[in-house]
């Protein structure tokens, strides 16, 4: 039989992709880990890594190891800690994939309320605009918009239906022509974002005309991947498109108007998402239950 611990150092290093932080994470040193490591490598008589002196990465014999393992650890550790239900105080940690926005406008402001009533109970929240795979990376759970959602997930609603929103400020537009149709946007300044590094495309900006989808390529003079996007706009950069949530207050004070109203798309609602398995712990229910709609 093989050692768990080293087939757990195993996962936690292609996790992280560095020994010392696969060290770190599992109280360790990064010497022990890979000492751990060759242990294994030498008892399956292949090679699970490359190593270089900067990075790590996984072979093709380590990767196919890797996809088929971590799964299964991770409904272990979920069984285990199940186990939660016999406690009278529920307690346990909970890691959650999201992006941005879900974070800051509707699960963090649930979660603010659920946390005082639970102090054993620890939420982790990865801030990510990307579509991460959350069994890999190691996640209890993720949220993405409704149609964004892969068909073998559970998947639990947790806000109403997003509408977006597309604004300019009103120093921004004084001696501009307003933009009457989308394609009139190609004559301002636009201010954008990129999902990620990995994804190279500007994001596509979309509205609804006459009951059909259009999309708009921005090519916009300035990105940038967070929140400040909202300063920018304000501070009279440009035109720039945002969850109305995330607006709400700048267009009720004038600090922002809304451009081309009539077009504005509706997006499904965002979800709380996570594997088919058995066995959650009192402590994930408790989570899901304090972020449903």
């Amino acid at each position: 039989m093989y050692n768990f611990n080293e087939l757990n150092y195993f996962i936690t290093i292609a996790k992280t992709g560095n020994f010392a932080k696969a060290g770190k994470q599992l109280g360790i040193s990064s010497s022990a880990v890979s000492h751990s490591m060759r242990k294994l490598e030498g008892r399956l008589k292949l090679r699970l890594f490359n190593r270089s002196t900067r990075n790590v990465s996984l072979t093709e014999a380590g990767e196919q190891l890797y996809q088929q393992i971590a799964p299964l650890f991770h409904s272990i550790n979920e069984e285990v800690n199940a186990l939660n239900n016999f406690l009278s105080t529920p307690s346990g940690t909970i890691r959650i994939n999201a992006p941005h926005f879900a974070i800051e406008h509707i699960i963090y402001p649930k979660l603010r309320d659920f946390l005082p009533l639970y102090p054993q109970i620890n939420i982790e929240i990865q801030s990510d605009n990307s579509w991460a795979d959350i069994v890999k990376q190691g996640f209890d759970m993720g949220c993405r918009l409704g149609n964004d959602l892969a068909k073998d997930m559970i998947a639990v609603k947790i806000s109403e239906p997003l509408k977006m929103a597309l604004v300019a400020s009103p120093n921004y537009l004084i001696g501009k022509d307003l933009p009457k149709q989308i394609k009139d946007l190609d004559k301002h300044r636009r201010i954008g974002m990129k999902i990620s590094a990995q994804h190279g495309t500007e994001l596509t900006w979309e509205f609804v005309e006459n009951g059909e989808l259009v999309k708009y390529q921005p090519h916009s003079q300035f990105k940038i991947n967070s929140s400040l996007r909202k300063q920018a706009v304000l501070d009279g950069l440009g035109i720039t498109w945002l969850g109305r949530p995330d607006v709400e207050k700048e267009l009720a004070t004038g600090q922002l108007v809304e451009v081309l109203a009539q077009y504005a798309i509706s997006y499904d609602s965002f979800y709380i998402y996570y594997p088919s398995r058995k066995g959650h712990s009192n402590v994930f229910k408790l989570v899901v239950d304090a972020l449903k709609y």
